[in-house]
């Protein structure tokens, strides 16, 4: 009977999870006071500060016509932008949709354009990139230069370009840039934090149950209560993997597994061994087509070598569980056999 409530416990923490992933609200939007834009070796200022949702920044259509060269009309019945740049490209956007007309091709954007304070707020880099400017992003700072190949502009040495922080375009710290700033990454934070506290609380309880009914070892808890503290500390905490949350979710689907089984401890191990392989390659391929499609669809070559160098972790993340734990597996079977 235990073992049945315990089990539907489980299966209710991780239902109320995934309503939690399913309800999370859509990209919060932040003032970026202090966010530079440089535009060939000048810094220029909007008359709103710029924003930031979904992982992009925002500018008002205003500032695009004034130094990007753009010239906009507003169709203020139905909401539509419409940018004209030199050598004859432009873009049509629509407030509170992610589709861009581009003129010869369509690009999805990570967040829809959007009315703050009054203003049309449009995203920064691809408009800029649509009008001819070469566009590096930092934390705090984007850096557009003129595209030489239009204009005849010189690019500035990278030193020049923002004073006090070089560009780290292509570099580990690019890509932990854009882990930070992963949108679809940023929303799984919430329910995986609810399903690690509510695992842990589970574990509490079965831990002590077994230590006072004294019928069994507590060995299969030990592993899954170092799982949920050392390792989930570790992917979380540590600093050093950038799908944190990805590979985060393969622990708590193995740990689960390991908590609501009524097998033996060997057997136990097996499983849990198979779930960390199977779960990891799942988030992979999950984080993949959440990132790398909307990546094809844009172009964007960055952001695909992106998807593809983070999103591998959770699958790293299994395999790394699953030989520990055949490890442990191979140990107990030759410790019962001597």
């Amino acid at each position: 009977m235990r073992k049945i409530a315990t089990a539907a416990i489980a299966a209710a923490i991780f239902f109320a999870a995934s309503a939690l992933a399913v309800d999370v609200l859509d990209a919060e939007i932040t003032i970026r006071d202090g966010y530079a834009i440089v535009i060939d070796g000048a810094t220029v200022q909007p008359d709103v500060p710029p924003v930031e949702k979904g992982g992009m920044i925002f500018i008002p259509i205003r500032f695009a016509a004034e130094a990007l060269r753009a010239d906009v009309t507003w169709h203020k019945e139905n909401k539509i932008i419409d940018l004209r740049f030199p050598g004859n490209r432009r873009m049509t956007m629509k407030i509170g949709d992610t589709t861009v007309d581009m003129g010869d091709t369509e690009k999805i954007l990570p967040a829809a354009p959007f009315i703050f304070e009054s203003r049309a707020m449009i995203p920064l880099r691809p408009v800029a990139e649509q009008g001819w400017f070469k566009v590096k992003e930092q934390q705090d700072a984007s850096i557009l230069v003129t595209d030489p190949e239009i204009y005849g502009y010189q690019v500035p040495p990278e030193e020049s370009v923002a004073p006090g922080e070089k560009s780290h375009s292509g570099s580990m710290d690019a890509i932990r840039e854009k882990a930070r700033n992963d949108e679809t990454t940023k929303k799984l934070r919430l329910p995986v934090l609810t399903a690690w506290a509510a695992l842990l609380a589970l574990w509490a309880w079965l831990f002590v149950s077994r230590l006072r009914g004294k019928k069994e070892s507590a060995k299969d808890l030990v592993i899954i209560g170092l799982c949920l503290t050392a390792g989930m500390a570790f992917v979380l905490y540590a600093g050093i993997l950038m799908s944190t949350y990805w590979a985060a979710i393969v622990i708590l689907v193995m740990s689960a597994i390991g908590l609501v089984s009524n097998e033996n401890y060997q057997d136990k191990l097996v499983t849990m061994a198979s779930t960390a392989q199977g779960a990891g390659l799942i988030c992979t391929l999950f984080g993949l087509g959440l990132l790398i499609g909307p990546a094809i669809a844009q172009r964007d070559i960055e952001a695909i070598g992106f998807g593809i160098y983070v999103k591998i972790e959770p699958t790293i993340t299994g395999l790394a569980l699953s030989i520990i734990l055949n490890m442990l597996f191979g140990y107990e079977a030759r410790r019962k056999r001597t």
